[in-house]
């Protein structure tokens, strides 16, 4: 209901929530949106096993990665790496970012 007050038509979240997008579009017409916002699904970086990084599950963010002396560009390259925007590590500066999404 908040993003029908607020306006809101591009709601951008987690491939995990790929699968409840259906319902809410159906409550949001229930509650008298007559078009639906537009839902985009971004990957998920992960873990070596292969599990969602979560901060639930206590994992480090960009905050603790950054405290324990990471680098801006190592921070990038590893999400990056992570979500297959690259296939080698190697340091990606913010500005460089831009052309994986290409």
């Amino acid at each position: 209901m908040n993003d029908l007050r607020h306006g809101v038509e591009l709601v951008i979240r987690g491939e995990d929530l790929l699968a409840s997008t259906g319902r809410q579009i159906g409550l949001a017409r229930l509650l008298g949106r007559s078009e639906p916002a537009v839902f985009l699904h971004h990957p998920l970086v992960r873990k070596p096993s292969g599990d969602k990084l979560s901060k639930a599950s206590r994992d480090a963010g960009i905050r603790d990665l950054r405290a324990g002396g990471a680098r801006p560009e190592h921070v990038l390259e590893e999400a990056a790496f992570r979500v297959g925007l690259l296939t080698d590590h190697g340091p990606v500066a913010a500005g460089g970012l831009a052309g994986l999404f290409a």
